[in-house]
C-alpha cells in the first residue's frame, strides 16, 4: 500500500513545525526520516498514523484518506513504536506482544488461534521465546526494545512505524534491532518509516531518506548519494569525512562543527 503525504502543514503553540510537506512513501521500501532536533521528523510520523490529527493537508493509502477509514481498521494496516510507552509493571512480555492483536480481536473475543499465532512468530522474529514469562520491567534496555518491537510486530502491519527504535542503546543492540527490522521488511515486504538519529544506520538500513529542514524537506532519495560529507554540513552544520568499512559500505564520521553551528 502507498502511503502519501499531501501539503501537510504542522503549527504547535503558535510556532510552525512542517510546512507544505510532499512525499510519496512507496510499498516495501524503508524509509528513514532524519534532521536536527526540532525538524518535525516525529511530528510527521505522527501525523502518518493519526496520533496527530492537527495538521492541514492530507494522509492517503492508495489514494484514500486515512481519516476516513476508521482507527481500528487504520490498525489493522500500519503500527507505530513511538519514543514514549509504559506498561504496568507485572506485564510478561507475552502478555505485552498480546496487545498487537487488539485491533484485530472480535468484541468480547478472547485470543484466537490467528492471534497466538501472531504473538509466536513475533517472539520468535524478535529472539524473546525464551523471555515471553518475564516481566517486561526485569529485562535489559535491549530486550525491553525488543518486546516493545514485538507488540508492533504483532499486529501484523503492512506499513511499520518507529520512532527512534535504537535510542538509548548500546551499539550492540542498535545493531541487533537494526537487523530485525530489515529481517521484517525482507520477509513480509513490509513498509518501513523510521526516525533515526544515526546517519550510518539511515546509509546501511534504508532505501530511502527524507531529510527535514526548515520545516520542509530539504533532500529526498537514495541515502548513499544524498547522505554526504556536504549534506551534515547543510543540516547539521557539521564538517565530516568518509571511509569504506571492511564490508565496503562508505561510512560517514563527523568531525567537528562548522563556525555556523557554534
Amino acid at each position: 500500500m502507498n502511503l502519501t503525504a499531501e501539503k501537510i502543514s504542522v503549527t504547535i503553540g503558535g510556532k510552525e513545525i512542517l510546512r507544505d510537506v510532499n512525499y510519496n512513501f512507496v510499498s516495501g521500501k524503508r524509509t528513514a526520516l532524519i534532521g536536527a532536533n526540532g525538524a518535525g521528523k516525529s511530528t510527521l510520523l505522527k501525523i502518518l498514523c493519526l496520533l496527530n490529527e492537527k495538521f492541514s493537508g492530507s494522509v492517503t493509502l492508495d489514494g484514500k484518506d486515512i481519516r476516513t477509514i476508521g482507527r481500528k481498521n487504520l490498525s489493522r494496516i500500519m503500527a507505530i513504536l513511538p519514543q514514549e510507552r509504559d506498561a504496568p509493571q507485572d506485564t510478561t512480555v507475552k502478555q505485552l506482544v498480546s496487545f498487537g492483536r487488539f485491533p484485530h480481536r472480535k468484541f468480547f473475543g478472547g485470543h484466537s488461534a490467528q492471534d497466538e499465532a501472531a504473538i509466536k512468530n513475533a517472539l520468535e522474529l524478535t529472539k524473546l521465546t525464551d523471555f515471553e514469562n518475564r516481566q517486561v520491567i526485569s529485562l535489559s534496555g535491549g530486550e525491553r526494545q525488543r518486546a516493545w518491537l514485538a507488540m508492533t510486530l504483532a499486529q501484523r502491519p503492512k506499513i511499520l512505524l518507529l520512532d527512534e527504535p535504537t535510542t538509548y542503546l548500546d551499539i550492540a543492540h542498535q545493531l541487533e534491532v537494526m537487523e530485525i527490522i530489515a529481517d521484517v521488511n525482507k520477509k513480509f515486504s513490509t513498509t518501513i518509516i523510521m526516525v533515526l538519529h544515526d546517519i550510518n544506520h539511515a546509509r546501511l538500513y534504508s532505501d530511502e531518506v527524507l531529510i527535514l529542514k526548515d520545516k520542509k524537506i530539504f533532500a529526498a532519495g537514495d541515502p548513499k548519494k544524498i547522505l554526504t560529507a556536504k549534506t551534515l554540513s547543510e543540516v547539521f552544520n557539521v564538517e565530516a569525512d568518509t571511509f569504506t568499512n571492511a564490508a565496503g559500505d562508505e561510512i560517514i564520521f563527523p568531525i567537528r562543527r562548522t563556525s555556523s553551528g557554534l
